[in-house]
């Protein structure tokens, strides 16, 4: 019984020594080699040749310089036509919103009444009035009606086509 116990003892003191030992091995060994394994790594990513400064260069250049004039060539350059927008839709994206509810003081497309005093003073006053704006008691309109993007020939056919709706 006694040698059991001395057996039973010895075998877990020596397997504890054991695996002890074990572990404090492979913790030396992976301190000690720690480094060859970060320089070997390093080389395999410095084996093409680049330097870190060749790696994380940029990619493109920001120019702020006015580019050079083209010489013009023999072939005929070839540009799709602007699209020319139909008057009835650009009233629709843009003069639209005020003049179909008749919003401050806006002549609503289509009522004759409205839009004949306006039509008396001739078309140049009309396209006038929609290039630079109204102010006045009658309504407010701004500046080619609020879309300062549109050009005077756009905002003029959208003069002549609400025009037309009214007569």
């Amino acid at each position: 019984m006694l040698r059991n116990k001395y057996i039973v003892h010895f075998s877990v003191i020596f397997g504890s020594f054991l695996a002890i030992s074990i572990f404090s091995f492979l913790l030396v060994d992976h301190h000690l080699t720690n480094p060859d394994r970060i320089n070997r790594a390093r080389a395999n990513l410095l084996g093409n040749g680049q330097s870190v400064s060749d790696r994380i260069k940029p990619v493109g250049n920001v120019s702020m310089e006015e580019a050079a004039p083209q010489l013009a060539s023999n072939t005929p350059s070839v540009e799709a036509p602007s699209a020319a927008r139909d008057a009835a839709q650009i009233y629709s994206q843009s003069c639209g919103a005020c003049h179909a509810a008749g919003i401050a003081g806006a002549p609503k497309v289509g009522d004759q009444a409205q839009w004949k005093p306006r039509i008396s003073k001739g078309i140049k006053i009309l396209y006038t009035s929609a290039l630079n704006g109204i102010q006045g008691a009658g309504g407010v309109m701004p500046a080619k009606g609020g879309n300062a993007a549109l050009p005077d020939a756009e905002i003029k056919a959208v003069v002549d086509y609400m025009v037309a709706q009214a007569k």
